[in-house]
């Protein structure tokens, strides 16, 4: 990694702030969906800056309420995926309250969630039932922390409550569930190594910025993206099978991407 261009990254950071900061807010402010596709060109940048480049594999569906459910490798997995569409994000508190990501995330689109408070899980449900009735496609990490890369944890069913009521909602056309999975695959131009994965997962007790100064030291980070079928929601659904399914289906995809015989589907790349 050149520090050429990380600085190119925090000019783009700053840049953004000021020049699509104000706007961005205004429209939020008023529920209008002006500026969505800013962010997203701020992620590629953010990406390129960093040295990730993202393949995407699949289609994202076009269903008018929908949620996003990818496993959770590394803080790199908002700016991956927030870099193929406008999507918003189900995060920790701890995500909104930091000074300049705090911000970057706020603009992004951010429903923020108390881990540790399950009284305020209706709250949030109703918040993101909300965006998608809007039509955004928000996207939760269901194993509700990052692991080391090398399996998928179990999901927890908790806000999936969030898509079955938004199937029960007087917008027009379905609700689905789509499911995604993030591989990061390549590093320098060959295939990731188990012991590699550290320098890119982010969990534990590792610190952001720790782990943010081993990172710029790798380069050439591949992550490709695989968007699954599309699971329809309907209001006889039930939470915990909506969970369950998911689960199954990114699973699958995590299996299908990672067996060496298998071809990768053809898709669109964002960079």
């Amino acid at each position: 990694m050149t520090y050429p261009r990380l600085a190119f990254g925090l000019v783009a950071a700053i840049l953004f702030l000021l020049v699509c900061g104000p706007p961005r807010s205004f429209a939020q402010s008023r529920r209008w969906r002006t500026g969505r596709s800013t962010p997203v060109l701020f992620h590629r940048l953010l990406c390129a800056a960093v040295g990730v480049r993202v393949r995407v594999h699949g289609r994202p569906a076009r269903a008018a309420r929908r949620l996003i459910v990818a496993n959770h490798v590394s803080w790199l997995d908002i700016p991956v995926l927030g870099s193929v569409e406008p999507m918003t994000f189900l995060a920790k508190k701890e995500v909104g309250a930091a000074a300049l990501g705090g911000r970057l995330a706020r603009l992004q689109g951010l429903i923020l969630v108390d881990r540790q408070r399950r009284r305020g899980i209706p709250r949030v449900n109703a918040e993101m039932v909300e965006a998608m009735s809007r039509g955004e496609a928000v996207v939760l990490f269901a194993e509700a922390t990052t692991g080391d890369g090398n399996r998928i944890l179990r999901f927890r069913s908790s806000h999936f409550e969030a898509v079955r009521q938004a199937a029960a909602s007087r917008v027009a056309g379905e609700a689905v569930v789509q499911p995604v999975f993030l591989d990061y695959s390549r590093l320098a131009g060959m295939p990731v190594a188990r012991r590699e994965r550290p320098l890119f997962a982010w969990y534990g007790d590792m610190t952001f910025f720790g782990h943010f100064r081993r990172f710029l030291r790798t380069g050439g980070l591949v992550c490709d993206v695989h968007f699954g079928p599309p699971i329809p929601v309907s209001t006889d659904s039930r939470r915990k099978a909506i969970a369950r399914s998911t689960e199954i289906s990114v699973r699958g995809l995590a299996g299908a991407a990672r067996r060496p015989t298998a071809p990768i589907p053809a898709g669109l790349s964002s960079s």
